[in-house]
């Protein structure tokens, strides 16, 4: 009779030489491929580079869960996949039933808890009588843009800080230090770009991918494409509030003051606006681009301006 190590490694075998199994691999890595083409085709197109990216990384934690699912039932029911004609097929509808609940269960989860936690966390205030302009700014621009008004907090923090908290009551955090930095056309231009990050469920996002990066510790491809995705948003964002408030430089502006004011505190690492971190594994795209991209959309504004004028 065969051993048990014996009967696992025939399971294995059995599960990861068929077809369905390698169908499935063949069509993550296949999906994986074309996504990156295509976002490495479209260098410029901000908005399509962000869906890609982001449907890059749900793939990527479909297919770890649907391997690690694989690896318990084949350890599991051993005898089953080796030997039973339905064994292979039976597994592999259970891991990609199991994959795909995981997902949905995980991103329920943080989708309702991860709000009331960043509250817990930055202990927000509510704004003074003097601070209420940010507020109604906020709120003029959230109807300009069709999207539900959020609710403006105050951090009590010296730290520059700028975090949109996503949800069924959407909020936007500032800090003290933040109010103190920047003057009023600058705080709305920050204002405008947190409010574009919940006008894309970006905030959720954030959250989702931190979460789900911690739990799938040993995938090469998050810690890659997860803070691919979260420049691309950044970039994004600072090109839609650019666009809604018509005054890209005074957020290029903004962004150099943060920069030379600190850094954010720790709890909003990979949240705020603005934080530490450069190169392939930063989740903040590189200053000095940013900076490039919204002076060259002021000059677009301003020279579009021009010509409807003289027009």
């Amino acid at each position: 009779m065969a051993s048990a190590l014996e009967v696992i490694g025939e399971a294995f075998a059995n599960y990861w030489t068929s077809s369905i199994a390698l169908t499935i691999v063949a069509v993550c890595g296949a999906s994986m491929v074309t996504l990156l083409y295509v976002f490495l085709a479209n260098a410029r197109n901000t908005k399509l580079r962000v869906s890609l990216l982001t449907a890059f990384y749900g793939l990527t934690i479909f297919f770890w869960l649907f391997v690690a699912a694989s690896f318990v039932l084949c350890t599991a029911q051993a005898r089953m996949v080796a030997y039973r004609t339905d064994g292979v097929r039976i597994a592999a509808t259970i891991s990609i039933l199991v994959a795909l609940v995981a997902a949905f269960a995980v991103s329920a989860f943080v989708w309702r808890r991860a709000p009331r936690a960043l509250l817990r966390r930055f202990a927000p205030r509510e704004l003074q009588e003097e601070e209420a302009w940010v507020q109604a700014y906020a709120d003029l621009v959230a109807d300009f843009e069709g999207v539900p008004r959020p609710k403006a907090l105050l951090v009590e923090s010296e730290g520059p800080l700028a975090v949109a908290i996503g949800g069924r009551d959407p909020k936007i955090l500032l800090s003290i230090g933040l109010l103190k930095t920047l003057d009023r056309e600058e705080i709305e231009t920050v204002v405008a770009h947190e409010l574009m990050h919940l006008k894309h469920h970006d905030a959720q996002f954030k959250v989702f991918s931190t979460v789900l990066s911690r739990i799938l510790f040993f995938d090469p491809f998050s810690k890659f494409f997860d803070p691919a995705v979260h420049r691309e948003r950044e970039y994004l964002a600072d090109e839609m509030s650019g666009r809604s408030t018509g005054k890209p430089a005074a957020l290029a502006s903004a962004l150099l003051k943060i920069a030379g004011n600190g850094v954010a505190p720790k709890a909003a690492w990979g949240l705020s606006i603005l934080g530490p971190g450069k190169g392939v594994f930063s989740r903040y795209p590189p200053l000095k681009e940013r900076v490039h991209r919204l002076l060259l959309l002021s000059d677009l504004l301003r020279a579009s301006g021009q010509n409807w004028a003289k027009g």
